[in-house]
């Protein structure tokens, strides 16, 4: 290699290296358009992003459309609009401009953004949130390895344990969802309305037509079906209801729960098929800040008993105060903490193999010069 090019190699690997340590280098998500429908995936890299922007960071949403006719709806109708005001860049129309000083967070869910972009300079680091997403989309012939992805982010401990059975070499962090400031409790009054969280029409019917003919004297009671709701109005209705039916068996963490327990609704909840951390003491059972049942065929008699509780203003205290205290472990603070240790941990990462570089370079050039005098 001629010394002027090593030279500039160099050069080029210095203000990389200032850049990170001077929060100059940009933050790249690739994310999906879920046409304005709410996402709990979506939100939480949506989270991320808007942490670092938060914290002075140069971040940049990166999509990609089908063709000229298909239109990035984004998240604005749903998230709002400090969300939507992020940079958004589409891929398949603009030019993007990527240096080795800059990450790129890529969801399992894109295998095949993960092998276009493995040459890319950048710092690739995939977010697991769903080990659906990663088995349907990954090819059984390959891994993370084979396209460069030796870093993740995980939204809970068992899929950061499940990420380094699966690739061992592949360096785990874990950051938290965040339950938002919106939901909370209220003084006023509440109506006798009975929230449902799920995500099929199906499941509404098995909850609302069996207890309608197992208990006709409860034919007064209302139900509200929360599918699509924007945030700001999905948290306005679960201050409103008195109790929130929670069903979402291939959950994968069931945010919608925490967030209607934050708000001290009721919460009546489907056991998942994998339970959640949050839903389990520290010995292993089931968490009371939240009424659980198994199978669907129980659910009539047991809302019937709840709403009878709440009638004779029997409800035991200590659900409210569990669920306050399951929901203590997922605020903006905790979640921006975490973040930001994580950049800086693997910004530390990314200096130290450039530095390895340099002097790899250098030794380059000592050798050469040896080689001149000689």
């Amino acid at each position: 290699m001629e010394k002027a090019k090593k030279e500039e190699i160099l050069k080029r690997i210095e203000t990389e290296i200032e850049k990170m340590r001077d929060k100059q280098n940009k933050m790249l998500f690739y994310v999906f358009d879920t046409k304005g429908n709410p996402s709990g995936s979506l939100e939480y890299i949506y989270n991320i992003a808007l942490l670092l922007k938060n914290s002075g960071y140069d971040v940049e949403m990166l999509y990609q459309t089908d063709g000229e006719d298909d239109e990035f709806v984004g998240v604005e109708e749903w998230l709002g609009e400090e969300y939507a005001s992020l940079t958004h860049l589409n891929i398949s129309k603009d030019e993007v401009k990527v240096s080795a000083s800059d990450v790129l967070f890529i969801p399992e869910i894109f295998f095949n953004v993960m092998n276009q972009c493995k040459n890319l300079p950048c710092m690739k680091v995939a977010i697991m949130q769903n080990i659906n997403f990663l088995v349907e989309q990954t090819p059984i012939s390959a891994q993370w390895g084979d396209v460069g992805i030796t870093h993740c982010i995980c939204n809970t401990d068992s899929n950061a344990e499940l990420i380094h059975r699966l690739f061992p070499y592949v360096r785990t962090f874990v950051v938290p969802h965040i339950v938002k400031p919106m939901f909370h409790d209220t003084i006023a009054p509440r109506k006798f309305l009975i929230n449902i969280i799920t995500r099929t029409q199906n499941v509404i019917n098995k909850i609302i037509k069996p207890f309608y003919w197992s208990h006709p004297e409860f034919k007064w009671v209302s139900f509200t079906d929360l599918r699509g709701y924007s945030k700001e109005r999905f948290a306005e209705e679960l201050r409103k209801g008195t109790i929130t039916i929670w069903v979402d068996e291939d959950t994968e963490f069931g945010l919608s729960a925490l967030e209607a327990m934050k708000s001290q609704s009721i919460v009546i909840a489907k056991i998942p098929n994998k339970i959640p951390s949050w839903a389990l003491t520290k010995e292993g059972q089931l968490t009371n800040g939240c009424l659980w049942f198994d199978e669907y065929e129980t659910l009539p008699d047991k809302l019937a008993s709840v709403i009878g509780a709440v009638l004779t203003d029997n409800v035991p205290k200590d659900v409210f105060e569990a669920a306050k205290l399951v929901c203590e472990n997922y605020t903006a603070e905790q979640a921006k903490d975490r973040i930001m240790h994580v950049i800086d941990l693997l910004s530390d990462i990314r200096i130290n193999d450039m530095k390895s570089l340099a002097e790899r370079t250098n030794d380059d050039n000592e050798e050469e010069k040896e080689e001149q005098h000689d």
